[in-house]
């Protein structure tokens, strides 16, 4: 059989990522636990959708993300990612049409409530909401009051980022491209994910180093570069399911750019240089960091970079962004093609701004002199 379906494809970048390959031991271990958490949870809707999933390998993603994770730290960092997966394609980019925008936001504040207040007998009958209220009491066992605080704030912003997300959806809005980069550091929930470096591996941060101005540019660069190399990995998936099935309109780095004129090599071409000019600053900026750091704060700031590379290792070997089919399609779908080598240097390794006000005081955060 052939693919019967013509969408716009990219050619997916080598990506400059010079972090080295690492990944917990228990990685095999998690991965089986993850598996046998979404089984508890039904976070599924068929036996072929929890084939798919499972086969995944979700848990070797939080292992090679949080190469230092260990026990149920580690599991439930899985856990959260495999939550925030599945949710995703049951309510947000698939399947956004079976609720109002109202029903959305009222399901959505449950959901938030939940986070907050995780005893509270809300949605109680649906899977989804279950197993976040499961992470979420988890948490606070696993987590430092500390810890669970910074978890939850972020939580709270992924959950208001989707509503800004389905609203877009529903009206085939594509945003202008600084409202994108701003909300899709809420809306992608790196920002919750990228909370699991100390928790996984058993330390803290202190509140005062994570308050620090050039910490907190730290945290939204790496959610930017982690968001921006999805939508880079991701967009060929995206774009044949909603060529083929219809799916509402790509909230995507590479169609928010194509929306200005420019092709896709050209947005492609660009998003790279966007990318490589934040991990610039990134090593730049956490040079200096670590330079004087405690050796928590040490560990957080690398730990960050080992996000980025853990998801990319695992992005490009899943078959989630591999074959672009729904898991009930048995037409045939030309297989995705990733990058065989990692780039050496960045494409563009400027020390100046973005021309994007939302996100350009990043750039301030470099010494002086």
């Amino acid at each position: 059989m052939t693919s019967v379906v013509s969408s716009p494809r990219l050619d997916v970048p080598s990506f400059y990522c010079p972090f080295p390959y690492a990944i917990s031991p228990e990685a095999d271990d998690v991965d089986r636990a993850t598996v046998k958490w979404m089984d508890d949870f039904g976070l599924f809707r068929s036996a072929e959708q929890r084939q798919y999933l499972a086969a995944q390998r979700i848990g070797h993603c939080a292992a090679l993300a949080l190469p230092h994770g260990r026990g149920e730290g580690l599991r439930l960092a899985a856990d959260y990612v495999f939550w925030l997966f599945t949710f995703d394609d049951m309510y947000c980019d698939e399947r956004v049409h079976e609720m109002s925008l109202d029903a959305f936001v009222q399901f959505v504040s449950k959901l938030t409530r939940i986070v907050e207040a995780p005893t509270a007998k809300i949605l109680t009958d649906d899977p989804w909401a279950e197993g976040l209220r499961d992470i979420r009491l988890r948490m606070e066992r696993t987590a430092t009051p500390v810890q669970l605080a910074r978890w939850v704030e972020e939580q709270r912003k992924y959950l208001f980022g989707l509503i800004w997300e389905t609203a877009n959806r529903l009206e085939g809005r594509i945003p202008p491209v600084d409202d994108y980069v701003t909300m899709w550091l809420n809306a992608s929930a790196c920002g919750a994910s990228v909370m699991f470096v100390d928790i996984s591996a058993g330390y803290e941060v202190s509140a005062d180093d994570m308050a620090d101005s050039r910490v907190r540019a730290l945290t939204e660069m790496a959610n930017a570069i982690i968001a921006w190399d999805n939508d880079l990995i991701s967009f060929n998936k995206e774009s044949y399911r909603q060529h083929r099935y219809g799916y509402p309109q790509i909230q995507n780095l590479v169609s928010v750019l194509t929306s200005g004129g420019m092709s896709v090599e050209e947005a492609s071409a660009e998003a790279v240089r966007m990318r490589d000019r934040v991990m610039t600053l990134f090593l730049k900026v956490g040079d200096e960091v670590r330079a004087d750091a405690s050796p928590e704060l040490d560990r957080y700031v690398y730990g960050l970079g080992e996000w980025i590379r853990g998801y990319l290792a695992w992005a490009m070997s899943t078959g989630r962004y591999l074959d672009p089919r729904n898991p009930t399609d048995r037409v045939a779908a030309d297989p995705v093609t990733m990058p065989g080598a990692w780039k050496e240097r960045a494409s563009d390794d400027r020390l100046d701004p973005l021309p994007l006000p939302a996100i350009t005081w990043w750039w301030d955060q470099l010494a002086t002199g």
